[in-house]
């Protein structure tokens, strides 16, 4: 058994915005299928997230839940709701 060790934090580009993930945690179910628990935040134009957490099962799910996060940011800046973000200098 190998074991792969990455030391976060890893930031991804993701359709224009950084994205931070700052932890991952696995776990194991009863059924034997295993899932991760990722922390992450995103900047977008000078705005960051909240550190927010997503459960997936692979790579792929995490990209596109974090493209999914990056659409809602994107559309409250859009909409005028950047208040609910921190500004980064």
């Amino acid at each position: 058994m190998s074991t792969r060790v990455v030391v976060a934090p890893i930031e991804v580009d993701v359709d224009g915005a950084k994205c931070t993930i700052l932890e991952i945690t696995r776990h194991e179910w009863i059924d034997g299928s295993t899932r991760y628990v990722v922390s992450a935040y995103c900047e977008y134009k000078g705005l960051r997230s909240k550190v927010f957490q997503l459960d997936v099962a692979s790579n792929k799910e995490l990209i596109n839940k974090l493209r999914i996060e990056v659409a809602k940011m994107k559309l409250d800046t859009v909409l005028g709701y950047d208040h609910l973000y921190t500004k980064v200098f």
